[in-house]
């Protein structure tokens, strides 16, 4: 089993955090800013929340509210979000998150940017193992080269701090180059070089048949309809039985960008990113197990491979806001075994391999105080592991106040 951390414990951590947040918002509060207020209310359907075979869907609202301050050399924010589903409530949670950019002009070419944040989110009792709090900060320098091209060089770091779970812990640091070009015809042109980090700083004691984490949602749950067993081919020492993994995984990665307007209400963006994985994802199998779960840790640096995508954003037809999106992806998880519905792999023994498309679209109204949207999405993923060959759409609209 994963190490469980006291109530306590995690209860202090989690109020010291959101204090933190507040104090953010309460020292804008103090000073001469522009403030703006949001609160929105979403509602919207999938028809399969866990993006897997398994194939739950639900109705889930999400009431929130946003909150900015700024001025020319800072910006702060101040998000509270909800998550409620009404037929798998054990999933509902609730988001906070806070941070701040400060900007400082060493120079006509030179400025520094630091950009702290954090979250925090609560899940019920049921999935208590995914309550998590997220510090971070963005260090990095923009310098003029010309007056049409501009490079930013910087260094992020994020640490997960599973509340209840030390397992799933992990920091993050990532580094970029990013070079960028603003031409007459309406064009700019963006070259990134990075490179991800991450590092799990726990191991766990694990037998030949558990991998010591919780299973992942959606495979393991009364609610989905179908069940395999989760991953469990975590590498097993034949010394001390204890989980031999790879805690370190380092991934560079390449973007180019290219974004073209087309007057002054619309345009066009397309970009291509490549990123390789330079050790095997073996003893981490339990994480890529679920999608869902990565998704709610805005995590997705497990997979190598290619992305494209192409998008189109418009004003220009009734006073609406018209977005269009267009994504093609082909992930290879080298050292993930694909296993069949039954949780084994399948023979001759190869790596999960997935191909994935998905198309995005939203139409927004605003009118005076508040705006008016809705949003459709569908995925299409294929996978030689057949619990991730899925197709999901979900739909949803919402409104939005402005104070």
């Amino acid at each position: 089993m994963g190490v469980r951390r006291s109530s306590r414990r995690s209860r202090g951590r989690a109020t010291l955090s959101l204090c933190s947040v507040l104090f953010l918002a309460g020292a804008a509060l103090g000073a001469e800013s522009r403030f703006s207020i949001s609160p929105y209310f979403d509602t919207g359907y999938s028809d399969n929340i866990f993006w897997d075979r398994s194939r739950v869907g639900d109705l889930i609202l999400s009431p929130g509210l946003d909150v900015d301050f700024g001025t020319n050399s800072w910006k702060l924010f101040l998000n509270a979000d909800g998550q409620v589903y009404r037929d798998n409530d054990y999933l509902n949670s609730i988001l906070v998150s806070g941070g701040a950019s400060f900007f400082k002009v060493f120079s006509p070419r030179t400025s520094l940017f630091v950009s702290p944040e954090f979250s925090l989110t609560r899940y019920s009792d049921s999935v208590s193992f995914l309550d998590t709090a997220v510090p971070g900060i963005t260090i990095g320098v923009k310098h003029a080269l010309s007056a049409r091209v501009f490079s930013r060089v910087g260094l992020g770091f994020r640490y997960s701090n599973y509340l209840n779970e030390d397992s799933y812990d992990r920091f993050r640091l990532a580094a970029f180059l990013e070079l960028s070009a603003f031409l007459p015809t309406q064009t700019t042109l963006r070259f990134t070089l990075g490179m991800n980090y991450l590092l799990f700083p726990h191991i766990d004691v694990a037998s030949a048949t558990s991998t010591g984490f919780p299973p992942p949602l959606g495979a393991g749950y009364d609610t989905a309809p179908h069940h395999r067993p989760s991953h469990s081919s975590f590498p097993i020492s034949p010394s001390n039985n204890e989980a031999i993994v790879d805690l370190a995984l380092l991934q560079p990665h390449v973007i180019v960008r290219l974004a073209q307007g087309l007057g002054f209400k619309t345009g066009i963006v397309a970009e291509i990113m490549y990123r390789k994985n330079r050790d095997p994802l073996q003893g981490i199998q339990a994480l890529a197990a679920s999608e869902w779960t990565l998704e709610q840790t805005d995590e997705d640096f497990f997979w190598q491979g290619t992305r494209f995508s192409v998008g189109i954003k418009t004003e220009s037809l009734l006073g609406l806001e018209i977005a269009v999106d267009l994504a093609f992806f082909k992930k290879e998880y080298p050292g993930i075994e694909a296993l069949d519905l039954d949780g084994i792999p399948i023979q001759p023994l190869s790596y999960r391999s997935d191909s994935l498309a998905q198309a995005n679209a939203r139409i927004a109204k605003k009118l005076r105080t508040f705006s008016l949207y809705v949003n459709a999405g569908y995925r299409h993923n294929k996978s030689n592991d057949l619990y991730f060959q899925y197709d999901l759409y979900t739909i949803s609209g919402g409104v939005e106040f402005s104070i």
